[in-house]
Order: C-alpha cells, then structure tokens, then sequence
C-alpha cells in the first residue's frame, strides 16, 4: 500500500510503489472516507504495526472527508437524491469540486513546479485515523441510526512454504492467519463529520451528517456495511424538532437561523477553500447563488 520502500513488519517484505526514482511519477491519492472502511486506505500511512509510514516527496495523499467511495452524484448544497434499496441511509451529495481543483494543481506542479497544497489526510500522529471501537465512542448516538460494528479487514494469509510472493504451491488450502493488519478510519467531529482531511462545503456549511459508510437494512443482512456506499443523515429543521427527536446535533436553526445565516457560512467556506486550493472560484460562485435560493433552510 505505501508509495514510499518500506519494510511490513508482519511478512518481513521490504517493498513501495514507488521504488524508481529516475522514473517515478508525481502522484496524486484522492481516497474518499469509503477507501478507509472497505478498502484500507488506513495502510497507506500505518503499517502492520499501526506505526506511521513515510510519505514520498513526489506524492501527495488527499482525503475527501465524509463522502463515498467515487464521489458519488447529487446537485449543489442539496439533500441527497434517495436511498439504494439495500442500504439503510440516503447517501451524500457530488464533492467533485475537489477533482477539479486538484486536477488544476496538478497541471501547476508539473508544467510549471508549482507545489500542490500539502497533503491533507488522517493519520495516526494526530489522532484522527483510529480503530473502530474507538470511532463508535466518538460518534454521536442520533436516534435511529446504526453505527458499523464491523469493517472490511485485511489478514496476511499462508498458503504453506511452497506459496512466497511471485507465487507458487498452494499447498495450504484453505490458507492459515498468520497476522491481522489494523485497520483505521477516520476520527468523527460531534456531528459525525470526520474531523481531518479536506472538509469540503458539505461539511463546513453542513446540512447534515455525512459519512464514508452506509450499513444493509432489514432483508438485506441488517448492519453489515453496504457495498461502497456512503451515509447522509440530515439534521433536524428546528430545535423543537431536535429536542423532541432526542438528536445530540444542532437543528439548522441554530447553526444558521436563516437562510441569510447560511449564505453567510457558505461564502465563509468558499473563501478558505479557494484560500487553500482546494475549490476553483467558478465553484465557490456556484455554491453561494446555490445556498441563496436553497429551500434546506427556512428563509
């Protein structure tokens, strides 16, 4: 998993993706928070051990917080389009306004040596890349809502001494464990949000708790996680809605107020976004005529 040579403590191979410099290429990693549940993302920063890993100087490992696996679709600042019938929760809105600043930072860095911004991604140093159990006592109890008890892990497995890394005998069939990786996710915020990585203006200027995971409803091998699907649980509209629901989460009243309230939070985000480089201007314009006529919150 890790761009840089590193030795895996747990099968005592020394290897990277990247291991030639003459021809190496410079790397963008844009992982959604999906990527940390179903497909251990986690080990692109912590080894076998949870310790942390370096990362390449031509690399740079961006984390889109709170969204799906693919970005999924959806318009600006809008509630989610529906649910998949297998799934339990609507799932987040488009974040492709990332892709598409990235992509204009990539073309700087290669065309004219103009640093991208810093890598920006969970890890271990900090405390917001962290195992399952502990993610479950971060994250908020909202009323009706299942949190994962499970991820998609990764065991080292030994086919017998005939099976090394280019291949071999089976000999062991089926295979035995020999380690557990561990395997992380990102650290959630009060209102669930994941507290690193890129938040974009669905989590700065939130209408809801957006998440990388989504779990199987009822008929559908309830609470086991749901393909590569990710989660949106709106807030409530107004704080008696909140209090009488038993939701630990603002209400969008007392975030915003109004709709005014909410515009403002918009133009506040687009402008750190754009400050940072991870949001064109184009977008950050779209984003704040989109909240003006927003029918989300009350006007």
């Amino acid at each position: 998993f890790t761009y840089a040579v590193t030795l895996d403590p747990a099968s005592g191979i020394r290897d990277g993706i990247l291991k030639r410099p003459a021809t190496d290429p410079k790397v963008f990693q844009i992982d959604s928070a999906t990527e940390f549940w179903q497909l251990r993302a986690s080990l692109n920063v912590a080894d076998a051990e949870g310790r942390p890993v370096p990362v390449p100087p031509n690399v740079r490992l961006y984390f889109e917080s709170s969204t799906g696996h693919g970005f999924t679709a959806g318009g600006l600042l809008t509630p989610p389009p529906g649910l998949m019938a297998r799934c339990e929760n609507p799932t987040p809105s488009s974040t492709s306004e990332l892709m598409r600043a990235l992509l204009v930072a990539m073309d700087a860095w290669v065309d004219r040596g103009v640093e991208p911004p810093a890598s920006n991604y969970p890890s271990v140093e900090d405390g917001t890349l962290v195992a399952l159990d502990e993610f479950r006592k971060a994250f908020p109890a909202i009323p009706g809502v299942r949190v994962p008890t499970a991820l998609n892990g990764l065991d080292l497995l030994d086919f017998g001494p005939a099976f090394g890394r280019h291949g071999g005998v089976l000999a062991l069939q089926p295979p035995r464990t020999s380690h557990s990786y561990p395997i992380l996710v990102p650290k959630p915020d009060r209102d669930g949000l994941d507290m690193s990585g890129v938040r974009s203006m669905r989590i700065r200027a939130p209408l809801g708790t957006s998440a990388g995971w989504n779990v199987r409803k009822e008929g559908h091998r309830p609470g086991d996680l749901c393909g590569l699907t990710g989660s949106f649980i709106p807030f409530a509209r107004t704080a008696a809605e909140r209090q009488a629901s038993g939701d630990p989460r603002s209400s969008l009243q007392e975030r915003y107020v109004n709709r005014r309230g909410f515009v403002r939070a918009v133009e506040q985000a687009a402008s750190v976004l754009v400050g940072a480089r991870f949001l064109l201007q184009a977008d950050a314009d779209r984003f704040v005529e989109a909240a003006k006529v927003s029918e989300a919150v009350e006007p």
